[in-house]
């Protein structure tokens, strides 16, 4: 056990005073501290599963009641077929659930925000503002949470 004075070991943070095993992602996010915004994170993804399910499952016309009254709609009518909305919104939401993703999150958030100005251009109101404030939120979440994680990598302390 010689002197660690030309390289670090691999877990070891870069800068501070903290010399100890690190955690990995999982258990930082799990602690107490963090605890809550990965609950408020969930939650907003599970409610853009619920928009998608209720938009699937719920047929003609009581399904475009829910899809007006949540702003979930046909975005563009690519080959005339919904699914592909479906598929990636539930893809980003997923991808925002398992790995706290900045860029899922951006993009996720990009895409409410264009369907909200699309549907204000063709219909001439607004509509979807829920699903975009939630994305927002969920940007917000997803930046905090990296900006946490990167501190705790520099100085080891949760």
């Amino acid at each position: 056990m010689g002197s660690m004075r030309g390289s670090q070991p691999r877990n070891m943070p870069q800068s501070g005073g903290y010399y100890g095993e690190l955690m990995n992602r999982h258990e930082f996010f799990t602690q107490k501290q963090h605890r809550k915004q990965l609950t408020h994170l969930h939650f907003c993804c599970a409610a853009f599963y619920f928009i998608v399910l209720m938009s699937v499952f719920l047929p003609g016309h009581i399904t475009n009641m829910f899809t007006y009254l949540l702003g979930v709609q046909k975005f563009l009518n690519l080959f005339s077929n919904e699914w592909i909305d479906y598929i990636l919104v539930v893809g980003l939401a997923l991808a925002i659930q398992l790995t706290k993703s900045r860029i899922a999150c951006s993009l996720l958030f990009a895409y409410t925000a264009v369907d909200c100005l699309y549907k204000y251009y063709v219909f001439r109101r607004i509509e979807g503002v829920w699903p975009l404030l939630v994305a927002g939120y969920m940007v917000t979440l997803a930046f905090e949470m990296q900006k946490a994680w990167s501190q705790y990598q520099q100085t080891g302390i949760v």
